[in-house]
């Protein structure tokens, strides 16, 4: 009988044991796919922030790993080695010249736009100029001195668009580049007369009373993207499944942002108290009610681009002399990966 009894008990514990290697095994091949992220800490960032809380990105199988930057030009040689996956960068005069270069790396998707009620960037103009009437239009902002972010940065070519609806050319006036948080502090002080700010700033100096919002982005230059989604060619080609959920995840951090607000105004309820708590957690924005005021930006449900308008602000690089060589903005854009990521958002029959 304890023959049989043993027997019996060394095959079940062979087999207990070939269960258990095999359960870790699988357990092992189901760790997360790491995925580096470079961002820049801007408000347009808030969707990643959203999708990583909400769980989204865990549920695609991934890990992300965001990557602090202080520009979106110290992202690109990490983005061409392969060491940075993605890249949550701006446009600028230096993505077309990475095409030029042979730069592995695309555009995939928006991040940050202006559709109607979603200028996040806005013209802000000195309150003491307005006041003793040194300003009444756009075509008195010649040879004053003007604020903006960055030398062929999406803000030049919106202020060029600005100008010519006061009959002026960009040279009319004085460019200064300054830092985000430093266009804000610099109207106060009067270092500059003008300035294209974006959010959080903006609501920052309009809070402060040294200036006042002349325009918004949006009534400027309607859908201009400012922000977009890049991929580098190695997450591309070798890792198109992980790059295929990366981008569902963030059209649902996209989507849930957007439905914190109706009309560019944030309304009360979970998805405004999640956008809010997303903000706290990586900006310096910890008071409800500035970011309740502020005009929140633009982020495409479906990942898709301006492409006309893109392909405008190249035309007035180009002819800054900012653009070397020919570049073809539309051979740096792939939109396919968006496109399969939102199908299959349609597909699961859910809006995030």
């Amino acid at each position: 009988m304890l023959r049989r009894v043993l027997r019996t008990a060394f095959p079940l514990t062979a087999f207990v044991a070939v269960v258990s290697i095999a359960s870790s095994g699988a357990a092992s091949a189901r760790q997360p796919a790491l995925v580096k992220v470079g961002v820049l800490g801007s408000t347009g960032d808030v969707a990643l922030h959203l999708a990583e809380r909400e769980g989204y990105f865990q549920a695609e199988g991934l890990k992300v790993e965001m990557v602090p930057f202080k520009s979106g030009a110290q992202m690109v040689a990490p983005l061409g080695t392969g060491q940075l996956d993605v890249a949550a960068g701006v446009v600028a005069a230096g993505l077309n010249n990475l095409s030029v270069r042979g730069v592995d790396l695309k555009i995939v998707s928006d991040r940050a736009s202006m559709p109607p009620g979603h200028g996040y960037m806005q013209f802000l103009v000195r309150k003491d100029l307005i006041e003793n009437g040194r300003y009444k239009s756009y075509a008195d902002l010649k040879g004053m001195k003007i604020g903006t972010q960055s030398k062929g940065g999406a803000a030049e070519s919106t202020l060029n668009e600005l100008l010519k609806l006061g009959g002026l050319k960009f040279d009319d006036v004085d460019v200064t580049y300054l830092g985000h948080s430093e266009l804000a502090v610099a109207l106060g002080n009067k270092a500059i007369d003008a300035a294209f700010v974006t959010e959080p700033h903006a609501t920052f100096a309009l809070s402060q009373g040294s200036a006042i919002r002349v325009a918004t982005g949006d009534q400027i230059y309607p859908n201009d993207v400012l922000g977009v989604m890049i991929y580098s060619g190695s997450f591309m080609k070798d890792r198109a499944g992980p790059a295929v959920g990366f981008m569902k995840a963030f059209l649902r951090g996209c989507r849930l942002f957007n439905s914190a607000y109706v009309d560019g105004k944030m309304v009360a309820g979970a998805a405004a108290e999640k956008v809010k708590a997303a903000y706290k957690s990586y900006t310096e924005l910890k008071e409800d009610r500035l970011i309740e005021a502020m005009t929140p930006h633009g982020c495409d449900p479906d990942g898709k681009l301006n492409v006309a308008g893109m392909k405008k602000d190249y035309e007035f690089f180009k002819q800054r002399g900012l653009i070397k060589g020919d570049a073809d903005i539309e051979q740096l854009i792939d939109l396919s990966f968006a496109e399969r990521a939102a199908k299959a958002l349609t597909s699961a029959g859910g809006t995030n």
